[in-house]
């Protein structure tokens, strides 16, 4: 009867480490699985960065496009003669960088004004700037090209600059202001003490301490503002102004689109995304997970 016993513990045991072996390889085809589904599309304008327009136009089938025959590396190099490719990439730079110091430092101006101050009126704005996150962008298209036309800006880059340093976003402002929670009032208090006025508190101690969602807002922005195709083929006329996503546009024409130039530009434009986000991953982990910490 002992045997008996001993032997049905010992099949029980073996049939879970069964079950979690099953388990673990089932997890991990299931993620390779996904992982090549995502990388898939990658690799394919890797590929059609190395190929001749010649090549694309004669090769038969999908998998003949997939591998390159010729691998001209020199699709990269011509990128740089056939458009101002470095003309639209510092645009880009310049851009995104005025919109990243506007986005961060008004976003957090604004979330230190909900969490930390006290004013009448306050839930019900923060209510309605909520409500705008819900708001489909392509309906306030119109009324903002209107706007700017009349303020003549269009053909500038006050369209694409200005929203970040007028609030830096509904969404960029929720994140801010829930991190600020997990901030000790007894630090503000404690300043306060001192003497420290709001902005020194705001400076001096808020931003010092919220680091990791600074770093998430910081890549969200970069991220939305680097990529941006649909605002500047909105407000921008002149092509001395192009962002680098409007200006690998010009590879793309009535006669046809050459792709070997456009994915090569496609691929050196998406360098500095991916460089950002390599580094700054960690900060970015910590502000997604430290946002929801308390309410």
């Amino acid at each position: 009867m002992f045997k008996q016993a001993e032997l049905s513990a010992e099949q029980l045991h073996r049939r879970k480490k069964i079950d979690h072996w099953i388990y673990v390889v089932g997890m991990h085809a299931l993620l390779i699985i996904f992982s090549i589904i995502f990388v898939f599309p990658l690799f394919w304008m890797l590929s059609v960065s190395l190929q001749t327009q010649a090549e694309m136009m004669t090769t038969v089938g999908f998998w003949d496009q997939l591998i390159p025959n010729s691998w001209r590396f020199l699709n990269y190099v011509d990128v740089f003669h056939e458009i101002p490719f470095m003309r639209y990439f510092l645009n880009s730079a310049i851009v995104t960088v005025a919109c990243l110091i506007g986005t961060i430092a008004s976003s957090s101006v604004v979330a230190y004004a909900f969490s930390r101050l006290r004013w009448p009126g306050r839930e019900a704005i923060f209510n309605i700037m909520l409500a705008t996150i819900m708001l489909p962008s392509f309906v306030l298209i119109v009324p903002t090209f209107r706007m700017y036309s009349t303020l003549g800006l269009v053909d500038t880059w006050f369209p694409l600059i200005l929203p970040s340093f007028l609030g830096g976003g509904a969404t960029n402002v929720l994140l801010i202001q829930q991190f600020y929670k997990t901030v000790p009032q007894e630090l503000s208090e404690a300043a306060k003490i001192d003497g420290a006025g709001h902005l020194k508190i705001w400076s001096t101690i808020m931003l010092p301490l919220c680091k990791p969602v600074i770093a998430t807002v910081a890549i969200f922005t970069f991220l939305f503002t680097w990529n941006d195709f649909m605002n500047p083929l909105i407000y921008i006329n002149d092509s001395n102004l192009y962002t680098l996503s409007l200006g690998i546009k010009a590879f793309q024409s009535q006669s046809g689109v050459e792709w070997g130039y456009l994915m090569a530009a496609s691929v050196i434009s998406m360098i500095p995304a991916l460089l950002v986000f390599i580094f700054a991953q960690k900060y970015f982990v910590e502000g997604v997970k430290m946002t929801g910490l308390k309410s």
